[in-house]
């Protein structure tokens, strides 16, 4: 690490701000640090921050009653991946040291300091927590209190139909799901999970996507360009002089994954590391997360939104069945399924894509928002007394608006939703749309 101290006797090649002088430097205090980080963390936002609380019953709308349920839900709070476990060990120990030794903080910040120490190792990467079954376990009762008896009180396999993804976390979010929707512990019968799921993960069989997309360095372009922006810079200075040493941009990144982290594993307490930013600076590294997902899973790409098509089918294939399928259809995925599916449907879409320059601009895409940690997309059948049926899409848990579809009302006529996807579900074969022969993908600004 390099000491503020000796800072300035390095010579760079790039122009830096001098970070000396510290001595008579006023020190940081932070202001309310949840306020400042509530709905700010990116995907590993804690689903307490979005959640809808409202339990009125909703099991009929304008005159129309339930009569199936299809949804998405990503997997509760999890831990960290290895990398970012392994930077807690390593990294944010020795800056640690650094806070300890030479930061600018509060003499209570600084106390909170003395006594942190990584809480999860390697092993337990990706693993859901606690906080994680808590959130899918209240999801489901909440689930119970809004539909009432228009759910069967026990489970029943030719009335449900529960399947996860072939990893712990999405498991076990499942069955803390239907510990809440049922009161108690069922004999749930599940089907095998899959790696590649073609309707819950079915990006993971997308060679195409994963090369031209996901690993494309283009893809990254406008992170990387906002990564270099003033903002940034500011960002890092300021966390510079309050550390007490300079910190690079990999750095200021395992802090505020770790900020995340730890306050999205406890509802009470609020990482120590997150008393380092104020609102200007996390709002930037909240942005930067933004243009991450907004072209990897987003809008950037249209193939990455069109293989979601593969999970519309199986919505339609659900809703116009005639009894041969359960009513009540619910997915355990991830973070990529949520999003994709989200820019599927054209929720949330700004007019002109997400740049590094338009970070000052209002955004609807905010993955703080629409895709924290236990976030949920679901569609409810609804049987109206004309009989027509209606749809209504719940994100988040509460009603939304379908783009497309009328503003003023609260469902959709079902034929009409129908309509709006109808030829991409016709056109969804994901073998030729993820294996055609190698063709740059240009952005749209490209063309």
């Amino acid at each position: 690490m390099v000491t503020l101290s000796t800072l300035c006797l390095i010579s760079f090649h790039v122009v830096l701000v001098c970070l000396c002088s510290l001595s008579g430097a006023e020190r940081w205090c932070a202001d309310n640090p949840k306020d400042t980080v509530f709905r700010r963390l990116g995907t590993k936002t804690p689903y307490r921050h979005v959640q809808n609380k409202d339990v009125r019953n909703i099991a009929t709308v304008d005159g129309c009653t339930v009569d199936k349920i299809w949804g998405l839900f990503r997997h509760g709070t999890r831990n960290p991946s290895k990398s970012i476990i392994d930077h807690m060990h390593g990294t944010l120990v020795e800056l640690q040291r650094d806070i300890l030794e030479n930061g600018r903080l509060c003499k209570e910040q600084l106390s909170k300091f003395e006594t942190w120490k990584p809480q999860v190792t390697p092993d337990e990467a990706k693993l859901l927590v606690r906080e994680g079954g808590q959130e899918l376990f209240h999801l489901g009762e909440r689930f119970r209190k809004r539909f009432g008896s228009h759910i069967p009180e026990r489970y029943d396999s030719s009335e449900f139909y529960f399947k996860f993804t072939k990893t712990e976390r999405a498991e076990y979010s499942a069955r803390n799901f239907t510990r809440g929707l049922f009161g108690q512990d069922e004999p749930i019968e599940y089907p095998e999970a899959l790696r590649r799921d073609p309707v819950l993960r079915f990006y993971k069989g997308c060679e195409k996507w994963r090369k031209q997309v996901k690993e494309n360095p283009y893809s990254y372009r406008e992170k990387d360009r906002f990564g270099g922006s003033k903002e940034m810079r500011t960002v890092i200075e300021k966390l510079s002089k309050r550390i007490g040493t300079f910190v690079s941009p990999e750095d200021v990144h395992a802090i505020y994954q770790t900020c995340a982290f730890e306050t999205a594993w406890n509802e009470r307490d609020i990482s120590p590391w997150c008393t380092l930013f104020d609102k200007e600076s996390i709002s930037a590294l909240e942005y930067n997360e933004d243009l991450k997902y907004y072209w990897i899973d987003g809008y950037g790409y249209e193939l990455t939104y069109r293989q979601a098509c593969s999970a519309f089918r199986d919505l339609f294939a659900n809703f116009d069945a005639s009894g041969e399928r359960p009513r009540f259809t619910f997915y355990f995925t991830h973070s990529g399924t949520l999003l994709k599916s989200i820019a599927f449907m054209n929720l949330y879409k700004d007019n002109e894509p997400l740049t590094a320059q338009s970070y000052r601009y209002k955004r609807k895409w905010r993955v703080s928002h629409i895709d924290a940690f236990g976030s949920n997309l679901y569609f409810v059948l609804y049987n109206c007394s004309n009989g027509t049926q209606s749809v209504g899409l719940y994100h988040q848990e509460r009603l939304t608006h379908i783009p497309g579809c009328p503003e003023n009302a609260l469902l959709c006529d079902y034929d009409r939703f129908k309509q709006l996807y109808v030829d991409r579900i016709e056109q969804c074969d994901l073998n030729t749309m993820c294996s055609e022969p190698h063709v740059p993908s240009l952005r749209k600004d490209e063309l």
